[in-house]
């Protein structure tokens, strides 16, 4: 039995720790130093076999980048009306379904969010209203967003280094697990005992880089209350490792 065959016979999604991982492939290979471990393992990393998480754990399976998927129509006119009258303008603009991927009652509500330089929130806010939708709202207060049942699309400031994909006008991973623990009306969409459990299958799913998380947390001034939960899920894999 090879190292790969070993470590495939693991459930995927399953966190290894790293000295473990170290003394699984001393067991086969008891000659090995350090540096050669380590080819080892980025050589399982490069066939998919097992994904980083930090540098203490690991995950068995692939990680991917996240990639937003657009739902609805609204969405795709709504970019192209963006790339078409503000091309150079930082914008996002993500679904509040997106969260149905992890959480466990489904959002049936779909609410648009647009998230935009600040001096430019006005003209934004007018030119969807005028193409593509009245059911809009300029930077509405929590009450406000629910005086309405239906599907609506939110204008908001985006907040300077936000985590985008400004050419594809999407959201990054890291944006939106900080964003869960500010008062955004995104929030509104999870409950709060829930949290955790969203960004541990966020953490488990995709590749998340956690400078870029808590640069971002920081300028949101909740990295305090980001990292604690990081370092939770953190803690709870290492008492469910391999």
């Amino acid at each position: 039995m090879t190292i790969e065959e070993k470590l495939n016979k693991i459930s995927d999604k399953q966190i290894i720790k790293r000295d473990n991982l170290y003394d699984m492939i001393k067991k086969f290979h008891p000659d090995y130093k350090d540096s050669s471990i380590r080819w080892v393992i980025h050589r399982l990393v490069t066939k998919g076999i097992i994904s980083k998480i930090n540098h203490k754990q690991f995950i068995k399976g692939v990680k991917k980048l996240y990639q937003q998927k657009f739902n609805s129509q609204d969405t795709n006119k709504i970019i192209d009306l963006i790339n078409k009258d503000y091309p150079n303008i930082k914008i996002v603009v993500y679904e509040s379904t997106l969260l149905n991927e992890w959480v466990n009652q489904q959002i049936s509500r779909k609410t648009i969010f647009v998230e935009v330089e600040k001096y430019y929130m006005a003209d934004v806010f007018r030119s969807i209203y005028d193409n593509v939708s009245n059911r809009v709202l300029l930077n509405p207060k929590t009450e406000d967003f629910y005086l309405y049942t239906n599907d609506l699309i939110v204008v908001n400031a985006l907040v300077t280094q936000a985590p985008i994909n400004s050419e594809k006008r999407t959201i990054k991973i890291e944006k939106l697990i900080v964003d869960l623990f500010t008062k955004d009306l995104i929030t509104e969409f999870v409950n709060e005992d829930e949290k955790e459990e969203v960004v541990q299958s966020i953490i488990k799913s995709y590749i998340v880089n956690e400078k870029t998380l808590y640069a971002y947390a920081k300028r949101r001034s909740n990295l305090e209350k980001v990292k604690k939960t990081i370092d939770y899920i953190k803690s709870m894999g290492e008492r469910n490792d391999f």
